[in-house]
């Protein structure tokens, strides 16, 4: 009986090494937290043995937390959910527009910073529920390194209805310090009714290239545009 379990042992060590050794060599080790998938170089991931090991530092550090070292021991301090849910209803209480142009311009801040948070907070309700999913499968980051949205320089403003604005604006779309070409944008506005106040959203983006500055999320191509009729074809019937 004990000869039968010292084989038994034996073959699951030599099963875990080898195991390990294929893990140690596999370039493709991933990390899902809550099923988010996360950079392995970001939380400093290495392989040793068989054994993934990650800085506890930079986990703790996702999660806005804090790690302690005193007195030879580890204290972890990360914030409850509701806390973090409080400071994000705050921040976007604090970007809420009282007018059509300062929803623009967050939502043009928040592209040239490539912060989806910001885009997301100057959205309509039902825009942001059409859009969430994918500001989280992009980690809440929009945009390219180059080229990337240029200053804004003018507004262009044109009331549809008393509660409904076009705000159409044209950027320069810059590499490095060089403008190499001009992107459009038309954003629709609405007054959002709200039992404390009213105030402005973004209802609807369309952009003569949505992709021009990278990753750009709740926009829509627009068709009108003489550039894209090229690229479409309309059969002509009998």
């Amino acid at each position: 009986m004990k000869k039968k379990s010292k084989i038994l042992i034996a073959s699951c060590a030599v099963f875990l090494m080898m195991s390990g050794a294929v893990l140690a060599k596999s370039p493709d080790v991933r990390i899902f937290i809550n099923n988010i998938e996360f950079d392995g170089s970001a939380l400093k991931l290495n392989v040793v043995k068989g054994t993934s090991m990650v800085s506890l530092r930079s986990i703790v550090d996702q999660f806005n937390g804090e790690v302690t070292y005193k007195d030879k021991s580890i204290f972890i301090t990360t914030p409850e959910s509701s806390n973090v849910a409080m400071q994000v209803n705050s921040l976007e209480n604090a970007l809420i527009a009282a007018t059509p142009e300062d929803a623009v311009q967050t939502w043009i801040k928040g592209v040239q910073s490539r912060s989806g948070a910001m885009q997301y907070a100057v959205l309509s309700p039902e825009l942001r529920q059409q859009t969430k999913q994918q500001f989280e499968d992009h980690f809440w980051v929009t945009g390219g390194s180059s080229p990337r949205m240029g200053k804004v320089e003018k507004l262009q403003s044109k009331e549809v209805t008393a509660d409904k604005i076009e705000i159409s604006f044209e950027y320069p779309l810059i590499t490095m310090t060089e403008t190499i070409d001009t992107g459009n944008a038309t954003i629709t506005v609405e007054r959002i009714d709200r039992e404390s106040s009213d105030y402005w959203a973004i209802s609807k983006i369309v952009m003569k290239d949505p992709d021009d500055t990278g990753t750009m999320i709740g926009a829509d191509m627009d068709d009108s545009s003489d550039e894209n009729k090229e690229n479409h074809f309309t059969p002509t019937l009998p």
